[in-house]
């Protein structure tokens, strides 16, 4: 086992699912935000940092801004349906 944490399913798989988002967490009090999945990927891609190929998870070490509540660096990425 190589100890890399596996990069997740990619952002375009999700473009199947209607209603897909993607929802950043802040890792220190939870605080959520959900982002129209498409937005995320045309983000992603103005910037040169990613795609479609982009995983779920990897997309959170691209996350720029602090949390809007407590100010922490530290967040996580997942699907979100809604």
């Amino acid at each position: 086992m190589s100890g890399d944490a596996s990069p997740g399913v990619p952002l375009a798989h999700y473009r199947t699912h209607r209603g897909a988002g993607v929802r950043v967490t802040c890792r220190d009090c939870q605080f959520h935000q959900d982002l129209p999945l498409e937005a995320v990927i045309a983000r992603l891609e103005a910037r040169g940092v990613g795609g479609p190929q982009t995983g779920i998870v990897e997309l959170a070490a691209f996350v720029r801004a602090p949390c809007a509540r407590c100010g922490g660096r530290r967040m996580a990425t997942a699907p979100c349906w809604g």
